[in-house]
């Protein structure tokens, strides 16, 4: 092991650099130079064309036909490159770049501009030079071909620049405009009069910004100069006088023309990175995440929204394309169009007009509903039915009835079905087309409650309608409607539901499943009720409840897409269930985005795009799910209103909605089919804290897939599969969004296999995942290819892999791909979601004739990626305080302000039938605390069962080992290591006795910190609700048993930890990550990396003091007290001898350590090979092998680098 090589096979950082070449986008992320085809959105190339900067400009010059000379700059490094299409090549090869001789070459300053001069004549024509404005205000002439510096001129204004740019295209009339650290853009020529020690004279001080400087650019045929600032503004600048003087090296310097200010723009949150300018429009971006284009005169044009997170780093302008390109840091990147108007306009709001009904005198519009693709239908106050046609503008009288004066319900169905109720209790249903062939009976005592249309899993147009509707004392009726008979139309009662209690008992929508005729209800309450047709004359009472799950504002949607049931509420989440047997099991939590907290429904097209409307605040919003963007805005003031859409007339997008008594008509842009142009999808909007693989996946051409799961701080968790050929990419398979913080770790452990189990189902995961405010969440995850075309070719093959590598993963599952997640607004008891706490487990399996039916519908060959929710634990704690003076003292619950930082997992005993469905997690608290937890799989419950607070400091890091005494019995060891320096060993071997064996109570004490939390109920079939309103369903588990009696109710009793079997003080500061290796059946190899920068390592031997209780002692230590410069934060021991450990100083160094066991313990580490990593501010570090033994490693921080080694 002389040498070691290690090789980057994928990576993906901030975009920190855009230019257009032709219908070529170039953008710079990270070293490496990406081309895109704009037209065809196609990736075709990769290169790394700097070694240890990150480009951070791209300046293009014609070289001929179909050739561009491009020069890449970052840091202090300078590349140039040549790029050529070669049309008889295939598509990926046409474009070709091609390093210009030797590569790379350094200055001795920082870079902020270059630009690409003319021929000079006197030079020739191959002799290319090119300026450089280097970060102290100074500019250097250089030999493109010599790759040197030709001169090197001075500005008198010494000082450091924030931003540099080039006016004109020749060393005689270049200008440079230079953004100073004072506030202020410094012009002045190179090519200028020289004083002493080569210094030039200023020509101009453009002040009056309120911050640094970041961007200037100047367009040559206007004159203008534009400049944006930390200030959050935008300032345009007028030359004075003719355009050509600013450029005039003829004119003498004091009659060169000066820049005036003509305009001062404010509409971005924050700072502002980069502006460009065209002919009629101002380009800007900034940290918050938008690009905004404005006219001339001040006004925005459009504003552009779509990335995640906080900054645009990245922006082009093409004027031949009309295409703007936005590169974030998200690392995607974005086209859009600019306008063809320049008035002001805005892509999203719709104009707004009033429609003139003509209503007789104190008559007044009271309901409002859309029907079919055309029409908007309102009831007025004297019982009047309108419809107003959108294509002839015309409104007409349906029918005019008394009896729904006053007060009146209006629904309608996809199929143009309208039904009515009154005060009274009368139902009336006919078809829009034909008023008078209608049906209408007297339901109710009272007056209706709602009136729903059950939303259909396979409907057509031969369909029968289905209308739910609700009376007095959640009395609901189930009709169901017929056409073609000679009355026209006829409605028979199907059957009668009885709504569980609640202060607001009416249905708000409904869905039915025509699989197995279940139907799902969704009431006021924000509860969720499942119902089955049965016979006789009593109401049907419902065999599943998910009370509260949208919270207590109400359940407004719940629809069926692909096989699963989606429900949306006004609590601004939407739900995935898989519906089954039993009733809904919960996959998936989410939610739009912050602050959008009334949903109404989800619209999924056949493309894939997913969208969501809703209000946030007073306005209507069509979101994009897909596109992270609004596509409808409408200031309406705010969901307690009629209203009504009609999402893809003639017109565009039609909203409607009642206020003030009038009817208001909102015109906007389509929102079907309108689909952004995205080169590169967005991975995480924040720094990713953590990476974890999952494992190896093939699709269906017998390609391999690493999957891998993510976590950043913009509080979600992707799942990720990255292949590697024909260029290598990571696609986003799902995402997860349930945490209302963000997630600081991850630990993945493989599930034990079930009884029921298939083979194409070999390696499910369980990922728990830890982050703020005290959240702890477990999730089931599984992997599996898309069987398309040639899928039969390649099953052999895939076979073949899956008996030589036990981590491949494959299911017969679908999932939607690129679907946002957010968290559970659900608090748990001791950390059980009640909301799967009656599930079955069994009833996870999608059925398979929908599966094979959905699998079918897909085309592409990638892998598919199934989440399943299924618990969380959340801390909270318990204060007693007075509402008033002399009252009684009350109990409130306030979350702890408490974050996880490092998780580890494993499961239970494997050769014990009881404890084969338990699965344990110790997780590093920053309250100073170590927690165990239990996870029992059986009904999904998670329990803190043991803490330790021998910290005393914020514990960082975790991790665990198993070692085997003479007569098999396996201990358990959990390693901490804490802001203090210390890292201790602890055997918990005893506590988790006490789980696999509960009747031992000899060692508990009571819990320091509660974990104890409301949740809404779930009611099934043989469960009651308690009048604490706890669930009162039988539990089975052993670990759940484990209560004892404490002060008031959901109080539990929680094992604690006194002191370590071991104890290390080898940092003088934070322990921030920690490995162990089993060396042989004895010894143990212990690697610690902390804030001192040292990399510690201790060898531990397992002694026998007493018959089968073993004893971890220290035999050896050794250190490298400077590894990095800056902190370590991940350590990996590779194998016996190596031991990988990564730093914020961006370095992956190599260790070799020598271990000597026999006769005396000896440990040495040297030094083997280093690696610069481009990803800053590296969080984590992982690694893995393929089934050849290739290792693989993964650092994440802003971004994602993927390396191999081969020293293996």
């Amino acid at each position: 092991m002389n040498s070691s090589i290690m090789k980057t096979e994928y990576m993906s950082a901030p975009v920190t650099a855009l230019a257009f070449a032709g219908d070529l986008l170039l953008a710079g992320e990270g070293p490496c130079l990406h081309l895109y085809d704009v037209t065809s959105t196609e990736h075709l190339q990769v290169h790394q064309v700097l070694k240890h900067a990150n480009i951070h400009g791209i300046r293009t010059d014609d070289g001929g036909k179909d050739c561009w000379n491009v020069a890449l700059f970052g840091q202090k490094t300078l590349q140039l490159v040549q790029i050529r299409h070669n049309e008889s090549a295939v598509h990926r090869e046409s474009v070709l770049v091609r390093p210009d001789h030797h590569g790379e070459c350094e200055v001795h300053d920082w870079i902020w501009d270059v630009c690409w001069l003319l021929p000079h004549q006197t030079l020739g024509k191959d002799v290319r030079q090119l300026a450089l404005a280097l970060g102290h205000n100074t500019v250097v002439l250089w030999d493109a071909k010599a790759k040197r510096s030709i001169r090197e001129v001075h500005c008198q204004e010494k000082c450091i620049l924030y931003c540099a740019h080039f006016i004109g295209s020749s060393w005689p009339d270049l200008v440079l405009a230079a953004g100073t650290v004072f506030r202020e853009v410094v012009l002045w020529k190179p090519f200028g009069q020289e004083e002493d020690q080569d210094c030039v004279s200023v020509l101009q001080r453009i002040t009056g910004h309120q911050g640094v400087i970041f961007s200037v650019c100047y367009h040559p045929p206007t004159g203008r100069l534009c400049t944006a600032s930390d200030d959050r503004s935008v300032r345009l600048w007028q030359v004075a006088g003719p355009q050509q003087q600013v450029l005039d090296t003829r004119k003498d310097m004091g009659t060169v023309g000066q820049f005036e200010l003509v305009l001062e723009v404010y509409g971005h949150g924050s700072r502002v990175w980069d502006v460009q300018l065209t002919q009629d429009y101002i380009i800007s971006v900034g940290e918050d995440a938008q690009c905004i284009v404005w006219n001339m005169q001040g006004e925005i044009v459009k504003a552009f929204r779509g990335h995640r997170g906080n900054s645009i780093w990245s922006l082009a302008v093409s004027k031949q394309l009309q295409l703007v390109a936005t590169g974030g840091g998200d690392t995607s990147i974005r086209l859009w169009r600019l306008p063809d108007s320049a008035t002001p306009q805005s892509e999203a709001v719709g104009t707004s007009s009033t429609l003139d009904l003509p209503l007789s005198s104190g008559d007044f519009p009271r309901s409002l509903a859309s029907c079919l693709d055309h029409l908007f239908l309102v009831v007025t106050d004297q019982g009047s039915l309108y419809s107003y046609n959108t294509a002839t503008c015309q409104w007409s009288l349906v029918l005019q009835d008394p009896v729904y004066s006053s007060y009146s319900l209006l629904e309608v169905s996809t199929q143009g079905m309208v039904a009515m109720g009154s005060l009274a209790g009368t139902i009336k249903v006919f078809f829009i087309s034909k008023p008078s062939a209608c049906w209408e009976t007297a339901v109710y005592d009272g007056k209706v409650l709602s009136l729903t249309w059950m939303e259909q899993s396979a409907e057509t147009v031969a369909s029968p309608g289905h209308l739910l509707s609700c009376g007095p004392e959640g009395e609901v009726i189930w009709w169901t409607t017929y056409t073609g008979t000679e009355a026209g139309i006829a409605v028979q009662k199907t059957a009668t539901f009885q709504l569980p209690y609640s202060r607001q008992r009416w249905l708000t929508c409904a869905l039915l499943s025509q699989a197995d005729s279940t139907v799902v209800c969704g009431d006021r309450r924000g509860s969720l009720h499942c119902y089955r047709k049965q016979e006789g004359g009593q109401p049907t009472q419902p065999f599943q409840s998910l009370l509260g799950i949208h919270g207590k504002t109400g359940v407004t949607s719940v629809q069926m897409y692909r096989s699963h049931v989606y429900s949306t509420g006004r609590d601004g989440h939407y739900r995935q269930f898989q519906l089954c047997g039993t009733g809904q099991q919960l996959l998936k939590n989410n939610r739009v985005y912050k602050g959008f907290d009334w949903l109404e429904k989800l619209t999924f097209s056949e493309g894939g795009e997913v969208l969501a409307m809703g209000f946030h605040t007073s306005n209507f919003v069509v979101w994009s799910l897909s596109t992270n963007e609004p596509l409808l805005q409408v200031q309406c003031g705010g969901g307690h209103r009629a209203w009504g859409i009609l999402p893809s007339s003639c017109q565009g997008a039609l909203f409607s909605y009642i206020k003030a008594r009038s009817i208001q008509l909102t015109k906007g842009p389509s929102i079907s089919g309108n689909k952004r142009l995205i080169l590169k999808d967005s991975l995480h909007g924040r720094e990713i804290t953590c990476l974890k693989f999952l494992g190896w996946a093939t699709n269906n051409e017998g390609a391999q897939h690493a999957i891998c799961a993510t976590s950043s701080e913009d509080t979600t968790i992707n799942i990720v599969a990255l292949k590697y050929k024909p260029l290598s990419e990571l696609v986003v398979l799902d995402s997860i969004q349930d945490h209302i913080s963000s997630v600081r770790c991850l630990a993945v452990c493989p599930q034990h296999a079930t009884s029921g189990s298939s083979q194409c189902a070999s390696s499910p995961k369980l990922l728990f995942s830890g982050g703020g405010r005290a959240q702890l969440k477990c999730y089931r995850v599984s992997v599996s290819s898309r069987c398309g075309s040639g899928g039969g070719r390649n099953r052999k093959q895939r076979s073949k892999k899956d008996t030589c590598t036990a981590q491949n993963m494959e299911t017969n599952t679908q999932q939607i791909r690129h679907l946002p997640k957010v968290d559970v607004p659900v608090k748990e008891t001791q950390g059980c979601t009640s909301v799967d706490r009656l599930s079955d487990t069994s009833a996870s399996k999608s059925d398979p004739g929908n599966n094979r039916r959905v699998q079918e519908e897909s085309t592409d060959d990638h892998v598919e990626c199934h989440i399943e929710y299924l618990t969380s634990h959340n801390l909270v704690e318990r204060r007693k305080r007075k509402k008033k003076s002399g009252a009684a003292q009350l109990e409130e619950e306030e979350e702890v302000e408490m974050r996880y930082m490092a998780l580890t997992a494993w499961q239970g005993r494997q050769g014990e039938t009881h404890a084969a469905h338990l699965y344990f997690v110790a997780a590093a608290c920053s309250d100073g605390f170590l927690r165990l937890f239990v996870y029992d799989d059986r009904d999904r419950r998670m329990r803190l069962f043991c803490v330790s607070d021998f910290h005393h400091h914020c514990v960082l890091s975790v991790d665990h080992f198993f070692t085997t005494t003479p007569d098999g019995t396996m201990h358990t060891y959990v390693i901490s290591g804490a802001t203090d320096g210390q890292t201790a060993v602890w055997n918990v071997t005893p506590f988790l006795s006490s789980v696999y064996h509960p009747t031992h109570h000899d060692i508990r004490v009571p819990e320091m910190v509660e974990a104890s939390a409301k949740v809404p109920q779930i009611l099934s079939t043989g469960t009651t609700e308690s009048q604490d309103g706890t669930n009162a369903s039988t539990i089975d588990s052993p670990v759940l048993k484990m209560k004892l009696n404490s002060g008031f109710p959901g109080k539990t009793s929680k094992l604690k930890m006194d002191s370590p079997d071991v104890l290390l003080k080898n940092h003088q500061s934070g322990v921030n990550a920690v490995s162990i290796r089993r060396v042989d059946s004895d010894h143990y190899l212990l690697a610690s990396g902390g804030d001192d920068n040292s990399l510690q390592v201790t060898v531990l031997a397992v002694q026998e003091d007493t018959p089968n209780e073993p004893v971890i002692v220290t035999m050896a230590t050794s250190s490298v007290l400077s590894a990095h410069a800056a902190t370590i934060t991940g350590v990996h021991i590779v194998d016996n001898c190596t031991i990988l450990t990564t730093s914020v100083d961006q370095r992956m160094n190599m260790w070799k350590c020598q271990l000597i066991l026999k006769p005396t313990t000896q440990c040495h580490l040297s030094f083997l090979h280093g690696k610069f990593c481009h990803i800053a501010d590296i969080a984590g570090l992982e690694c893995w092998n393929d089934e050849c033994g290739q290792l693989y490693i993964a650092v994440c921080g802003h971004g994602i680098q993927i390396l191999s080694s081969t020293h293996l």
